[in-house]
């Protein structure tokens, strides 16, 4: 029996969105002959930089063997201070320069992939583009660009900060008519805060896929204790004459504290202020059961 051997020609291609392995060369019933050429794929840029040709879409493979060349993106670091000493790693046989990029510029590895007899990848240079990080786009004001501010959440945050009050007044439990009383809150009102930590997209690169750090400052500050006393009259002091005799009263202090944001972010090297904002405010209320007595009233 006689069995019939025919060579048929093969040429893979790269399937996916990027190139994974390419092959040429022939095939028959028993054996393949030919070469494979493994590609690493091109990754996204790790800090990407505002009108550069890769940020609308990375780079198409074509068939398979057609010779094209790939930027592959250096991981970032957080410093700017960062710079190549001359350290080498190889691949095949090549020395390829340790990259990194950086806060404020992108550096990346240029590639070749060639065929033809020793097909493989070619380091051929590495390139450097300038990155523009910010949590707003170009096209915000400075004024209105408030990333992760959120009024209701900050004032909530805060609150959760200012203590509750007492109110200790001499004598303790009820007055007399012409008798001062000294008022006093324990604690004492102080200005208390609350840090928000928020993620934003970083709108300056136009990039949606990497993240900013904002950090928020939320400050309470007391602005002063409106006592109301039994008699309905109201004070801004903690004295007080009772004039009247009263039954069932109660000695009253409202608290009231203005709430600001203050927000602040970096790009890795400086830190930027953001627009302070007005919050809101809250109202902290003591109050204690009070009554005034009257000493020989019948006199006179």
């Amino acid at each position: 029996m006689f069995l019939a051997v025919t060579a048929i020609t093969v040429d893979a291609t790269y399937p996916g969105p990027g190139p994974t392995v390419g092959c040429g060369g022939s095939t028959n019933e028993l054996a393949f002959g030919g070469q494979c050429v493994a590609v690493q794929g091109p990754t996204a840029p790790t800090r990407p930089a505002t009108f550069h040709p890769w940020l609308t879409g990375l780079p198409t493979a074509p068939p398979a063997c057609t010779p094209y060349q790939v930027t592959e993106w250096a991981t970032g670091i957080a410093t700017d201070s960062w710079s190549w000493r001359g350290s080498f790693w190889t691949l095949g046989g090549q020395r390829v320069p340790v990259l990194r990029s950086t806060p404020l510029e992108d550096t990346g590895w240029m590639w070749e992939v060639y065929c033809g007899t020793g097909a493989g990848i070619r380091y051929v240079g590495f390139q450097q583009l300038p990155r523009r990080p910010d949590p707003c786009s170009l096209a915000t004001p400075a004024a209105s660009c408030l990333p992760g501010f959120n009024p209701g959440s900050f004032r909530a945050a805060v609150e959760g900060r200012v203590p509750p009050e007492q109110i200790l007044a001499t004598p303790p439990n009820s007055g007399l008519v012409g008798v001062p009383v000294d008022l006093l809150l324990r604690p004492t009102p102080v200005t208390e805060q609350a840090i928000i930590n928020v993620t934003v997209p970083d709108l300056g690169d136009g990039d949606l896929g990497e993240g900013i750090h904002v950090e928020w400052i939320v400050q309470a500050v007391p602005q002063g204790v409106v006592w109301t006393h039994p008699d309905g009259t109201t004070t801004s002091v903690g004295s007080w004459i009772p004039q009247v005799e009263e039954q069932n009263g109660y000695l009253v202090a409202t608290v009231t504290y203005s709430v600001q944001a203050f927000g602040f972010w970096s790009n890795g090297v400086n830190v930027y202020q953001l627009p302070p904002q007005e919050v809101g405010s809250i109202r902290v209320v003591a109050r204690i059961p009070y009554g005034i007595q009257q000493v020989q009233s019948n006199l006179g």
